[in-house]
C-alpha cells in the first residue's frame, strides 16, 4: 500500500492551470453560485413553522437526517428532506439492477441510454420515499422533547394539524427534494464534482465552526469554575480535542489516497522489462469512496421513519426509544445499532467497490486492449486475482471507514460529549472523500479543457496552413 506520487501535477501548476483556463472557471462558478443557492434555502425555515434553534438536538434520527440533508433539518427549511429519499431510491435500484431483476440489469448494461431509463426509475421510486420521510420530519419535529415552544401554523400537536395543512407542508418538502436534486444535476452536468454528494458537503462544513464553537463550550461547561487553573484546564482540554481532531483527519486522507497497485503489462511493442515505469492498475484502500457511508446512513434513517406512523407501543419502543433516557435498539445512541451501521457500511463498501472496478468487465478490457497482469493468465484468472486484492484492501478500508463512522458515538458515550460535537464521524469522512474527488475533479476538468484548447488551436494553424498553400497554389 502506498500513496503513488508519479505523473502527479504540483498544486500550483494545477491552480495556475485551473484559474487560466475560462471554461473550469466557469464550471466552478456555476458549482459555487449554486451551493450559495441550496445554503441559503436551508436557512429559511417554511412559513407557519416556529421552533428553538435546539428543536432536534441529541436526536440520532434527525441528526443522519440533517447530514443527508445538507442541514436543510435543522431550521425545518424546503430542504428538510434533501436528498436522502434520493439516495435510498438509488440503493435500490442498484441492488436490483446487479442481475436481480433482468429488464434492469439490461438497462444497467445498456450505456448511457440505460441509465437514463434507470435514473428516471430512480426518480419515480424517490416520490414514496420523500412523502413518508417528510410526515415521519413533522411527526419527530411535533414530537420532539425540547422543553420549548414548537408550533406548526399555531398547533403543537400532529392530530391538530387539518389534512389541507399537511398536504401543503408534505408538497413543499417534496418539492424541496426534487429542487436538491435538481440542482445536484446541473452541478455534475455543469459544474465541477458529483452534485449530490457536494450539497451534503456543503451543510457539514458550514456547521464547522459552530460546532467547534459548541464544543469548546461544552467542555468549558464540565470544569470548574472555582478551580485554580480553570482557564488553562479549558485551553489544554480544546487544544487535545482539536489535535484528536486532526490527528482523525490526517489518518482519514492517508486511507483515503493510499493505493495497491497491480502491474500492468502490454502485448507487442508495449511490452517492457522496465520495473521502475511499469503500468499499474491502482486500487485504493477505500475503492467505494464516499458511497458506503452515506448509502448506510440512509437505510439507518429508515426504521426511525417506520416508527413515526407506528402508535407508542413495544414495536415503537424496540425501534426508536421512548424519546427520553430509554433509546430504541436501532437507533445510533445504542450498541445494537451502530453494531448494525458499521456492518452496513463494511457491506456497502465491498459491494460498491466492485460495482465501481468490476472486476469481470476489466478483465475483458484487458484481453481485447492485450493487456495482462505479470504470472496471471488471461480471462478467468485475471478476474479472480482482481477480485481477491479488491477484497483484501476492502477488509482494510472499509472497517476503517465503519470505526470512523461510529467512533463519535462511542466517545459520546465515555465522555458525556454530544455525539454531534465528538470527534470522527461520518461527517468527517464526507468533508475528506467528497474533497478529495472534488479537487480530481478540478485537475480533471483543467486537463481536457487545456487539452481540447490545445486540439483547436493546432486545427485552427493547420486550417490556415492549408489556406496558405492554396493560395501559393493559385498564385502558380
Amino acid at each position: 500500500m502506498n500513496n503513488d506520487k508519479r505523473n502527479h501535477k504540483p498544486i500550483s501548476i494545477v491552480l495556475r492551470e485551473t484559474f487560466t483556463n475560462k471554461t473550469v472557471l466557469a464550471s466552478l462558478g456555476i458549482t459555487l453560485f449554486l451551493l450559495v443557492a441550496f445554503r441559503i434555502g436551508s436557512a429559511l425555515t417554511i412559513p407557519g413553522i416556529v421552533l428553538p434553534d435546539s428543536a432536534f438536538s441529541g436526536d440520532s434520527f434527525a441528526g443522519m437526517l440533517d447530514l443527508l440533508a445538507g442541514g436543510g433539518l435543522s431550521r425545518m427549511s424546503i430542504f428538510a428532506v434533501g436528498v436522502g429519499p434520493y439516495i435510498t431510491s438509488q440503493i435500490i435500484v442498484q441492488l436490483l439492477s446487479s442481475d436481480l431483476i433482468p429488464p434492469l440489469s439490461k438497462m444497467a448494461k445498456g450505456g448511457e441510454r440505460g441509465r437514463r431509463k434507470l435514473e428516471i426509475i430512480t426518480r419515480f421510486i424517490t416520490l414514496p420515499f420523500c412523502i413518508a420521510q417528510s410526515y415521519a420530519v413533522i411527526a419527530l419535529l411535533l414530537n420532539s422533547q425540547t422543553g420549548s415552544s414548537i408550533t406548526i401554523f399555531g398547533k403543537d400537536s400532529l392530530s391538530d394539524l387539518s389534512a389541507i395543512q399537511t398536504i401543503e407542508l408534505l408538497a413543499v418538502m417534496v418539492a424541496g427534494t426534487y429542487l436538491a436534486i435538481f440542482l445536484g444535476d446541473i452541478i455534475t452536468k455543469r459544474g465541477v464534482g458529483n452534485g449530490v454528494t457536494l450539497l451534503i458537503l456543503a451543510g457539514i462544513v458550514s456547521s464547522i465552526i459552530p460546532n467547534f464553537r459548541e464544543a469548546y463550550k461544552t467542555i468549558a461547561g464540565k470544569m470548574d469554575p472555582e478551580s485554580s487553573n480553570y482557564l488553562i484546564n479549558i485551553v489544554l482540554s480544546t487544544a487535545l480535542y482539536t489535535l484528536f481532531f486532526v490527528i482523525i483527519l490526517v489518518a482519514t486522507i492517508f486511507i483515503n489516497n493510499s493505493t495497491r497497485k497491480i502491474p500492468i503489462q502490454q502485448t507487442g511493442q508495449g511490452l517492457t522489462s522496465d520495473i521502475k515505469n511499469l503500468p499499474f492498475l491502482p486500487i485504493k484502500l477505500n475503492a467505494a469512496g464516499v458511497i458506503p457511508v452515506i448509502f448506510a446512513s440512509s437505510i439507518m434513517t429508515i426504521p426511525g421513519t417506520i416508527a413515526q406512523f407506528l402508535p407508542n407501543g413495544p414495536v415503537k419502543w424496540f425501534i426508536a426509544g421512548d424519546g427520553g433516557n430509554i433509546h430504541g435498539y436501532l437507533t445510533l445512541n445504542e450498541w445494537s445499532g451502530l453494531l448494525l451501521y458499521f456492518i452496513f457500511i463494511v457491506l456497502f463498501s465491498f459491494f460498491y467497490s466492485y460495482v465501481q472496478i468490476n472486476p469481470q468487465q476489466m478483465s475483458e478490457n484487458f484481453e481485447k486492449s492485450g493487456k495482462f497482469i505479470p504470472g496471471i493468465k488471461s480471462g478467468r484468472d485475471t478476474e479472480k486475482h482482481i477480485a481477491r486484492v479488491l477484497s483484501r484492501v476492502n477488509w482494510i478500508g472499509g472497517p476503517f471507514l465503519a470505526i470512523v463512522a461510529i467512533l463519535p458515538y462511542i466517545i459520546s458515550e465515555v465522555t458525556g460529549i454530544p455525539s454531534g460535537l465528538a470527534l470522527g464521524g461520518t461527517g468527517l469522512i464526507i468533508i475528506v472523500t467528497a474533497t478529495m474527488e472534488l479537487w480530481n475533479s478540478i485537475k480533471s476538468a483543467s486537463t481536457t479543457s487545456g487539452y481540447n484548447v490545445t486540439r483547436t488551436r493546432i486545427e485552427a494553424q493547420h486550417i490556415e496552413d492549408v489556406k496558405v498553400e492554396t493560395k501559393v497554389e493559385q498564385l502558380w
